[in-house]
């Protein structure tokens, strides 16, 4: 279609297949060894995703980033419109992938609005400990987080951020976490979309720099009904591709990254929460579709 010269393109391997050895030229300029192997390689998500342990089918990464990204593995690939499929790392593997579009931006979006006397590496801390200050369900405000469109599995790009419920008592604490049970809420969408696929999350693992904030991980297991494994290294992709370079060359096996990277923390539902969280899901749901006519 593009009249491409198919010599030009590149051999299809697959993601631990050797695709060459550095040369004496590149090692002179990288200092690695000369005959080092070079692996294929893959995308940074998905070596986030293996940098977790997500190497069989039903697991899932939640990358808890600027944006969320959802990776899972499957059997068998994902006849879904509202997820994205690829042929996953390995021979045999699939995997059905998801977004949430404002997600950790929309933290920094708070900060500069709503905590500007305080130091950047000091805001999202204050602001952490002023949610965990509110109780769950933010004292009634519900914050929609469509603030830059809808991803999965709304595709709206028309979408926008609504904050629902506000009234001269709420403080901060009670807007930033409404932001947080936001997200949790878009991602308890995802998960529905999952299941709706016939592809429900049997582990879920997460990663990313908002697995810091205590409220957002919790909010996010409350409201999903899901419980999060958080392993030791957050290094993310370049630990996930040191794994990948390790299995290519046979220094590991696929089940090895408990080894490599063990499950230190566990975030459970809380049972006493979920009626609490159902109702907040009804509400964030229903306020998308009552506010579409005013766009």
């Amino acid at each position: 279609m593009c009249s491409a010269d198919l010599a030009l393109m590149p051999d299809l391997m697959w993601t631990i297949d050797i695709a060459g050895h550095v040369t004496k030229a590149a090692a002179e300029v990288t200092g690695l060894a000369a005959g080092t192997p070079v692996i294929a390689g893959t995308i940074d998500a998905a070596a986030e995703a293996v940098s977790v342990g997500v190497t069989s089918p039903g697991q899932m990464m939640v990358m808890y980033g600027s944006t969320i990204f959802f990776i899972e593995i499957t059997g068998q690939p994902v006849q879904d419109s509202k997820l994205w499929y690829a042929p996953w790392l390995f021979r045999g593997q699939h995997a059905a992938m998801a977004g949430i579009s404002t997600t950790g931006t929309l933290t920094h979006w708070f900060r500069r609005i709503a905590a500007q006397e305080l130091p950047p590496a000091d805001a999202i801390l204050t602001a952490n400990r002023e949610a965990e200050a509110s109780p769950p369900g933010a004292n009634g405000v519900v914050v929609l987080p469509y603030f830059s469109g809808a991803l999965t599995p709304l595709f709206d790009p028309s979408a926008r951020g609504l904050i629902h419920g506000l009234d001269l008592t709420h403080t901060r604490g009670d807007l930033f976490r409404a932001i947080l049970e936001g997200v949790a809420q878009a991602t308890r969408h995802v998960f529905e979309t999952y299941k709706t696929a016939g592809q429900p999350p049997q582990q879920v693992f997460a990663v990313g720099g908002g697995t810091k904030s205590k409220v957002w991980s919790q909010a996010t297991s409350d409201t999903c009904n899901a419980t999060q494994h958080l392993r030791e290294k957050t290094w993310g992709a370049s630990y996930g591709d040191a794994f990948l370079a390790a299995l290519a060359v046979g220094d590991a096996k696929p089940g090895d990254m408990d080894q490599w990277n063990p499950v230190v923390r566990s975030i459970a539902p809380r049972a006493d929460l979920k009626a609490l969280y159902d109702h907040q899901y009804q509400t964030f749901r229903g306020l998308y579709q009552a506010t579409k006519p005013f766009r």
